[in-house]
């Protein structure tokens, strides 16, 4: 009777173990977060895996915002591999998998207008519901609209049609994505030169790569990496930029490492 009693108790507690283990599996994302945003104050060791030598994106990390939102690149030519610019298989995306954290990474793309989604101008676009790491509703001013974070997109819907899908969304500031100051340049600036190149012609190719460059465990990219090259060759026509855009709002103050932010001047007040 003791042994049937003793076992009974251990498959119970072997249960709850099993119970446990299968809620923090699927909640691993939000718990890392979590665990990330408490954190927040304290002083945090590189805990990404460490390579031999610096990468690009190890450089890209450590660059100052001096007021300029874009800076180019290898003079701004692409590094792509004639390999990757390869086009006998059609247009196509690839996005890759969220990391530990739940943050996107590395997206990549031959776009192609066979691609693109029908005119939205009868139809509206389906609002995000993505909550993308690090995401805050944040006002940057009295109207509606200012808000200081957009959930953007690293292959732009007009390209794919690809709208709430985590791996392709990051929070990114309004500044970063879309930004609406004369003379400023943003995402949507080079996006929009794709858009106008692959509507020239049917056989237009543009080969596509956007990779969200983050520092250590911080849920909000400290920029943007954008690279792409045409496939025509001649001169007037090929279209190229490697660029990289701050994740920056002037007059704001933000946590990378959780999403949250302040205006610049609020200590002073």
């Amino acid at each position: 009777m003791k042994n049937y009693k003793r076992g009974r108790f251990a498959r119970r507690i072997l249960l709850v173990i099993v119970i446990l283990i299968g809620v923090v599996y699927l909640n691993r994302v939000s718990i890392l977060q979590k665990i990330v945003a408490i954190s927040s104050h304290s002083q945090l060791i590189n805990i990404d895996k460490q390579s031999s030598s610096p990468t690009q994106n190890d450089e890209l990390v450590n660059l100052k915002y001096t007021g300029q939102t874009v800076v180019e690149l290898n003079h701004n030519q692409p590094a792509f591999s004639q390999e990757d610019l390869q086009i006998k298989q059609g247009g196509w995306q690839k996005l890759s998998s969220l990391d530990w954290l739940g943050r996107p990474q590395v997206a990549n793309a031959l776009l192609n207008q066979k691609l693109m989604p029908p005119s939205q101008k009868y139809q509206a676009r389906e609002r995000l519901k993505i909550k993308t790491p690090g995401y805050h509703a944040i006002k940057t001013g009295r109207n509606n609209t200012d808000w200081l974070y957009n959930r953007s997109h690293l292959i732009g819907y007009q390209f794919t049609g690809l709208n709430n899908e985590a791996k392709n969304l990051i929070t990114g500031t309004r500044q970063l994505n879309a930004d609406s100051r004369v003379n400023a340049k943003s995402m949507v600036t080079y996006e929009t030169e794709i858009a106008d190149y692959l509507h020239q012609s049917k056989d237009n190719y543009v080969r596509y790569q956007v990779t969200p460059v983050y520092k250590n465990v911080e849920l909000v990219p400290r920029g943007i990496h954008m690279m792409a090259q045409s496939n025509d060759n001649t001169f007037d026509n090929t279209l190229k930029f490697n660029v990289y855009v701050f994740n920056v709002e002037d007059g704001w103050k933000i946590n990378y490492l959780n999403g949250s932010a302040e205006r610049e001047d609020s200590d002073a007040k």
